[in-house]
């Protein structure tokens, strides 16, 4: 993952505008933290400023819409979290979003883990509206490798568990976003694949988990980032049970059984790590909002 840019959408009485900011997927976490009057009037200084200005969607990474007569914030981007360990997992963005809630009181703080395409739904627009948007990803057949690194800390984007009868294996796909392995659909993801191992034990979590159990005809996820019109899946998946957990992975990953080892640390231990990285990069005037 590379720095990429980014959208910011504000959302009024008199409908949405548009603006624009060049590498600014990364620095969105640490933009956010600012607060909404803070981060209206930073968005007001970019370009753009008006419904129309969208950037392809090839070179977007990051989105943040502001609905001001609702008070809510959906946000998304594809970066890991700046910090000295560069392993995001589903925790760490978990943590950041709390910080993120603490700072905008009133406000219902969303990560909009369809990115792209759930802005586009928000604001009752055709996928179309940003160019290459709508257009699907070609799916692979030899996808698997690793599920994770020799340290285990270092896991795949998607972590994809796939039970067909008695045999149950594990694949990393280290690409970024669930979109294709879920529109790649039964026929590529329960070929056996040579890279792929009977278990998986993790560090962090993924911040994307497939399930796919061939004798149960069900498939379930968790996802950060699944940039996708849901609508497309069950043509890929006929006579399939879809399961979308959000973020839920101790869900799904209940589901997979004891193959399964996440050996990570508690929800609390992540987010005092998490705050302690942006109390330390943060400005001084912001240093005693983020401690609080």
């Amino acid at each position: 993952m590379s720095g990429g840019h980014a959208h910011y959408v504000i959302v009024d009485g008199s409908g949405h505008r548009v603006w624009s900011r060049d590498r600014a997927a990364e620095t969105l976490y640490h933009d956010l933290l600012r607060g909404p009057d803070r981060m209206l009037a930073f968005i007001r200084e970019q370009r753009g400023g008006h419904r129309d200005h969208w950037m392809n969607s090839i070179w977007w990474q990051g989105v943040a819409l502001l609905d001001l007569p609702a008070r809510r914030l959906l946000v998304h981007t594809d970066q890991w979290i700046p910090g000295p360990d560069r392993h995001t997992s589903v925790l760490e963005v978990r943590a950041w979003l709390r910080l993120v809630a603490a700072l905008w009181p009133g406000w219902t703080v969303t990560w909009a883990a369809r990115g792209l395409h759930q802005v586009m739904d928000y604001l009752a627009l055709p996928y179309d509206t940003v160019l290459y948007l709508d257009e699907t990803p070609t799916p692979r057949a030899r996808w698997a490798q690793a599920p994770a690194e020799d340290d285990l800390s270092a896991v795949a984007d998607v972590l994809i568990a796939a039970r067909d009868g008695e045999r149950l294996s594990f694949g990393g796909w280290w690409a970024a976003g669930l979109a294709e392995p879920l529109l790649a659909g039964p026929g590529v993801l329960l070929t056996p694949q040579e890279e792929a191992v009977p278990f998986a034990a993790l560090e962090n979590v993924p911040w994307n988990g497939l399930y796919v159990d061939a004798p149960g005809r069900r498939l379930d996820w968790w996802s950060l980032d699944c940039s996708l019109d849901p609508r497309d899946l069950p043509a890929r998946w006929p006579g399939w049970e879809l399961t979308d957990h959000g973020d839920a992975f101790e869900e799904v990953a209940a589901l997979i059984g004891p193959e399964l080892l996440l050996d990570v640390d508690t929800e609390e231990e992540v987010f005092r790590r998490v705050a302690a990285w942006f109390v330390a990069d943060a400005a001084p005037a912001d240093r005693e909002a983020l401690r609080a």
